[in-house]
């Protein structure tokens, strides 16, 4: 009995350690430095060869693929070292779903950046923001206080749905709308209640969010810290190498299943990837698919 009430507290000790390592609010220093180090050499010099790719025949696969997929389908890749890029169908509009929620937090964090907002500021979780969906703080109890980073940290690792609300409310609408604009984007605001976006739109706010984490290490590398530690593995990074580092944001709703992120691999890129009028197990499949065809051709590049 005593072994058993002995290996008991043991087994608590070990939960209790894991509920507060996933409580934590801000990303391991150490673990965001390599991010510094994986910015620095996609600008165009330090990437191997330098080789511009032809996308010829990497778009005639992945059209010969899609066609034979069900739903639409559309893509954007940007080669981080040339600046080339890839698209199909990469302008069509669709409901972003939790794709939404990155160029949301990068705002926020660009203005913390600045000194416009304080991370550290504390939001209180009521009645008013609770949703049902992803994330975990619908299970919490309304008058809980969170800050503006542990709400942005939900919001990309989770993609919990409380935290969007919240952080939306503290930004409101127009503003992340302006914030779109201000970077080239062509979809923004809302269609039937749903905020929109194109693939090409994502890929814009990933290559504005390496170079915010340029200028701002600190800043930029904490939310691709986030994103690299989604807890969802499905998508861009699922049939990956396990030692690849992606850090991506996904998004689904009804009948949408989106993806979007940074690969960074031997010849680091941007890529967006959009789906609809699919199901579940055949559209989820068509985002690692389409994302290990690109893989597979970014590696051999200078081969």
């Amino acid at each position: 009995m005593k072994r058993i009430l002995k290996a008991s507290v043991l087994l608590m000790i070990v939960i209790l350690l894991t509920i507060s390592a996933v409580a934590s609010t801000q990303a391991d220093p150490s673990a965001t430095a390599s991010y510094a180090a994986n910015a620095s050499s996609v600008d165009g010099r330090s990437v191997s060869g330098n080789i511009s790719p032809d996308y010829e025949s990497l778009k005639d696969a992945l059209q010969k693929y899609i066609s034979g997929r069900p739903g639409k389908i559309s893509l954007y890749v940007k080669d981080l070292g040339s600046g080339k890029t890839l698209e199909i169908g990469s302008d069509y509009i669709y409901a972003a779903a939790s794709t939404i929620k990155l160029p949301l937090v990068l705002y926020l964090y660009e203005l913390a950046a600045e000194g416009k907002v304080d991370l550290n500021t504390t939001l209180t979780y009521t009645q008013k923001y609770y949703t049902q969906g992803t994330g975990i703080l619908q299970g919490k109890p309304f008058g809980g206080s969170y800050t503006l980073r542990e709400l942005s940290r939900l919001c990309i690792e989770y993609s919990d749905n409380v935290a969007w609300k919240m952080l939306l409310d503290f930004i409101d609408h127009d503003g992340l709308t302006a914030f779109e604009k201000s970077l080239g984007a062509s979809a923004t605001g809302k269609i039937d209640g749903l905020y929109i976006t194109t693939p090409k739109d994502m890929g814009r706010y990933l290559e504005e969010l390496l170079s915010f984490s340029k200028k701002y290490p600190d800043y930029g590398n904490e939310l691709l810290y986030f994103m690299e530690h989604s807890i969802f593995k499905e998508g861009i990074p699922q049939d990956l190498p396990d030692s690849t580092v992606v850090a991506h944001k996904m998004g689904a709703l009804d009948d949408k299943f989106h993806d979007a992120g940074i690969v960074f691999g031997k010849r680091p890129y941007i890529i967006a990837i959009f789906t609809q009028d699919g199901w579940e197990a055949a559209s989820l499949q068509t985002l690692a698919d389409i994302s290990r065809i690109v893989y597979d051709f970014q590696q051999n590049i200078d081969n």
